[in-house]
C-alpha cells in the first residue's frame, strides 16, 4: 500500500515533467502546459503529506514528536482547514457543516497537532462519505479540555472492524475503500498526536449510517497534575532510547516494527 502510495505520485511527476521538458519547439499549446504543470503540483503535494505522514507516525513510535502547549484560538484554526478541504468536498458533492458555538475559550494545546489532527479528520470523512452526504465538526473548548468531534453520513464501519482503525497502515479493506487513495495513516496519527497530549480518541461507526470520531485533548496531563507541573506548554513524552542513526531513511524503514 505505501509503496503504491509513493510510485503512484512519482511517476505522474516524471511522467509529465518528462512530456514538458521534451517539448523543446514549443508545439504544447499554452493550456496543456498549465494542465501538466497543475498536475505535477497535485502529484508532489499528495507525494509530501504521505512522506510528512511516514515520518510523523514514526516520530511518534520512537519518542521523538515534541509537543509545545499554547493558548489559541480553536475556531480559527478549524475554519482554516475547513477552508483547505472546501473545494474537495465540493467535488465529491459533500456538505460541510461547522459548529464553533463552544469555542469561546482559548484551547491550550499544540497548535500544529491540533490542525493536524482536524486535517486528518475531515480528509477522511469527506473521503468516504458518498455524493449529497454530509460531514459535521463540532469543536468545543472548557477549562479543562478541548474537544473535536467529527462525525459524517458516509459509508460506516462494522463493529468488529472498528479495532483495526488507528493501526498504522491499516484500513478496512472493502470495495470502496480501494477506490480512495491513503496510507491508512491518517487516524494513526491523529491517535499518537492525542495521546501525546495525555488524551482519547474514540470511534462510533455503523455500516450504511456513518462514523463519528472524538477527540479529547485535556489542557494538563495527569502527570503534569499529580507531579504539581501546570505550565500548560509542557507535555512530558515517554522516556526513550534513540537510535544513533538520525536519517529519515531509517525511520521510515523502521516504522513497520516500531508498530508491529
Amino acid at each position: 500500500m505505501v509503496s503504491h502510495e509513493l510510485r503512484t505520485p512519482l511517476n505522474a511527476i516524471i511522467g509529465f515533467a518528462d512530456l514538458v521538458r521534451g517539448d523543446t519547439l514549443g508545439t504544447l499549446p499554452p493550456d496543456r502546459q498549465r494542465d501538466y504543470a497543475d498536475l505535477i503540483h497535485d502529484a508532489a503535494t499528495h507525494l509530501l503529506s504521505v512522506v510528512n505522514a511516514m515520518l510523523d507516525v514514526s516520530k511518534i513510535g520512537a519518542g521523538r514528536y515534541a509537543i509545545n502547549r499554547e493558548a489559541f484560538d480553536l475556531e480559527r484554526t478549524v475554519r482554516d482547514v475547513a477552508k483547505m478541504i472546501a473545494p474537495r468536498a465540493q467535488a465529491r458533492g459533500v456538505h460541510v457543516n461547522l459548529h464553533m458555538e463552544k469555542t469561546g475559550a482559548p484551547a491550550h494545546a499544540d497548535r500544529r497537532a491540533v490542525r493536524q489532527i482536524v486535517t486528518n479528520l475531515l480528509t477522511n470523512a469527506v473521503k468516504f462519505t458518498p455524493e449529497n452526504g454530509c460531514v459535521t465538526i463540532d469543536a468545543e473548548t472548557s477549562p479543562d479540555a478541548l474537544v473535536l468531534r467529527v462525525s459524517d453520513t458516509g459509508i460506516g464501519i462494522a463493529p468488529e472492524d472498528i479495532d483495526q482503525l488507528g493501526r498504522p497502515f491499516s484500513q478496512i479493506d472493502n470495495s470502496y475503500t480501494r477506490q480512495c487513495e491513503g496510507t491508512g495513516l491518517g487516524l494513526s496519527l491523529v491517535k499518537g498526536l492525542a495521546a501525546l497530549h495525555g488524551g482519547t480518541m474514540q470511534i462510533e461507526s455503523a455500516p450504511e449510517i456513518g462514523t463519528c470520531v472524538t477527540v479529547i485533548l485535556p489542557h494538563v496531563t495527569a502527570e503534569a497534575a499529580a507531579s504539581g507541573n501546570t505550565d500548560d506548554r509542557i507535555t512530558p513524552l515517554r522516556p526513550s532510547s534513540p537510535d544513533p542513526n538520525e536519517d529519515n531513511d531509517k525511520e521510515i524503514a523502521d516504522a513497520p516494527r516500531l508498530f508491529g
